[in-house]
């Protein structure tokens, strides 16, 4: 892979991520910080969204397979620590499945309809994540839980962490689009 790819994976990984931590700072102040709380799906999630959005742009199938892959490996490694079980394999496959999905469904989205405008076409990726988000928490429950569908409260949670961070991409994913030139300017980047 080219440098210049190299630099617009980091600088659209790192607006993308801004944007979803800016949306998780709004609503939940420095809590979305601290790696033991839900919260920290803002930046976590935020980065691997951004991250498979930047992928999608930049880079062909088999590279983007690749990074599934590996974002699941050192997911599992890095905060799951020692003891990787099957429910933490579970959970993670279906919810970076998910993100991944919902990024993909939102960039063809964006693709097959440029006429809407930046930051109105975030609402897609909102309404996207969430579903899918809240979909993959009801396989995730019941499959681990080896339960029914979940409680009510579960559905909900898990359907606004989707929508907040879909959002937060999808405004960070605009800003960078409209300020491509400048922020790779300032970086230092060159413009593919």
């Amino acid at each position: 892979m080219k440098n210049g790819k190299m630099d617009q994976i980091f600088l659209m990984t790192l607006v993308g991520m801004l944007g979803s931590i800016l949306i998780g700072f709004v609503f939940f102040n420095t809590s979305i910080f601290n790696p033991t709380l839900s919260n920290f799906q803002f930046v976590a999630n935020g980065f691997i969204g951004a991250l498979f959005f930047s992928l999608l742009k930049y880079t062909s199938t088999k590279e983007q397979v690749f990074s599934i892959l590996l974002v699941l490996f050192l997911n599992l490694v890095l905060f799951t620590g020692r003891e990787i079980s099957l429910t933490y394999v579970i959970r993670d496959v279906f919810f970076i499945v998910g993100i991944f999905l919902s990024v993909k469904f939102y960039y063809q989205f964006i693709q097959k309809n440029p006429q809407i405008k930046f930051y109105l076409r975030s609402f897609a990726l909102a309404l996207i994540y969430g579903l899918i988000n809240a979909a993959c928490g009801i396989i995730v429950y019941m499959v681990n839980a080896k339960a029914g569908l979940p409680p009510m409260e579960f559905i909900y949670l898990t359907a606004r962490y989707g929508i907040l961070i879909g959002f937060g991409i999808g405004l960070g994913m605009d800003f960078y689009f409209q300020n491509k030139k400048q922020l790779s300017g300032w970086l230092g980047i060159k413009t593919a």
